[in-house]
């Protein structure tokens, strides 16, 4: 099982296409908050709270569940947290690697990450 935010799974996203053709029974639950999620912080940090991160940001009409079906892989959008666990379950029954696309909040996401006030400690701003 990969968990992933859906910038970096964009850097890979290809590899479905091996997992497909080799088999491979990977499940990849991502989490999409349509942005390079560090990169919100750091133009918010540099340029205030209202910045508008028009370069790290993308429609929320990207899905990444459809772009699995197009590999042949099964391909699952959850939008509550209780319906997580019946997808991974369906994903695994399914018996092809898997993408399930679970949106989170942007704002929470970009700024309120598990240690993010050492995260934008790192940098001078």
């Amino acid at each position: 099982m990969l968990l992933s935010g859906d910038s970096a799974f964009m850097f890979h996203i290809s590899e479905l296409e091996t997992a497909v053709r080799k088999k491979l029974p990977v499940i990849c639950v991502v989490s999409a908050d349509y942005a390079w999620g560090l990169e919100v912080g750091v133009y918010r940090r540099t340029l205030g709270p209202n910045s508008p991160e028009t370069e790290a940001r993308w429609s929320e009409g990207v899905r990444f569940d459809q772009i699995a079906k197009g590999f042949g892989a099964y391909g699952e959008y959850v939008e509550r947290e209780e319906d997580i666990a019946p997808a991974i379950a369906r994903a695994l029954a399914s018996g092809k690697p898997a993408v399930i696309q679970v949106p989170v909040d942007k704002d929470v996401n970009a700024t309120e990450s598990p240690n993010y006030e050492e995260y934008a400690s790192w940098g001078v701003y």
